[in-house]
């Protein structure tokens, strides 16, 4: 309890025994306390509050005892009001052998309007902090890390059947004739003890080769994917000729 708290005094046993000697009024702004003062024989007391005082003030515990010459302070719990309330509180002395009444008066506590008061520092409603922050709006990219990675990359048209350099085709049909000179050449070795080919078999092959060379033309002539394939066909065709003419 604040040391500035109000105290209402209650002088006991005076003049005579169980007498209670007590303030017309008293008011205070929340909590407040009793000081029993005792002048007489030792006395038990009892504090308790009536009105609408009763709904917000009380003291624990109401019974008390005050020894000869002495003085008890008795500390009263208000609870934080809007306004002020009025009441009584009553002092009850020898187990009920004499009562006095005092009219109370509570106020708000100057000590709630402080806090009350302080609400003023909060932002306004319409205030919004992290206005900054909700105003940024994130990238695609930001918002979905996988969206690029989903996104498939552009494959390369394989259908481009443009031209090629008439170099670059002449460099495959000579990388053909030496693939199937090398070929033959393989087979004759691994198969030494084969005879050499008759004359018919030699004129097949020249004319196998007469092929190629035509088709290479062609393919220098004309030129595309589709001439190329017919090439590679060709060949592919001499090639199993010759192994089975030699075989």
């Amino acid at each position: 309890m604040s040391s500035e708290a109000a105290i209402l005094g209650v002088t006991l046993n005076r003049d005579r025994l169980n007498e209670v000697t007590a303030p017309e009024s008293f008011a205070a702004d929340g909590e407040f306390a009793v000081a029993l003062r005792n002048e007489g024989e030792p006395v038990h007391v009892h504090l308790r509050f009536d009105g609408p005082l009763a709904a917000v003030a009380s003291v624990a515990p109401p019974n008390h005892y005050v020894d000869e010459e002495a003085t008890r302070t008795v500390r009263v719990t208000v609870a934080p009001v809007d306004e002020a309330v009025t009441g009584t509180l009553e002092v009850v002395v020898g187990h009920g052998a004499e009562a006095t009444t005092v009219p109370v008066r509570v106020a708000p506590s100057a000590t709630a309007s402080g806090d009350d008061s302080s609400g003023g520092n909060e932002p306004a409603a319409g205030d919004d902090p992290a206005g900054e922050e909700s105003s940024e709006v994130p990238s695609p990219s930001d918002a979905d890390p996988t969206a690029a990675e989903s996104t498939p990359a552009a494959e390369p048209d394989d259908d481009d059947d443009g031209p090629e350099p008439a170099a670059a085709a002449r460099r495959r049909l000579d990388e053909w004739v030496d693939r199937a000179r090398d070929a033959a050449d393989t087979a004759v070795d691994d198969e030494a003890g084969i005879p050499s080919p008759e004359p018919g078999t030699l004129a097949v092959a020249a004319l196998a080769a007469a092929a190629l060379v035509g088709a290479g033309i062609v393919a220098v002539t004309l030129d595309g994917l589709a001439v190329t394939l017919g090439v590679v066909a060709v060949f592919v065709a001499v090639l199993v000729a010759g192994f089975l003419l030699l075989g």
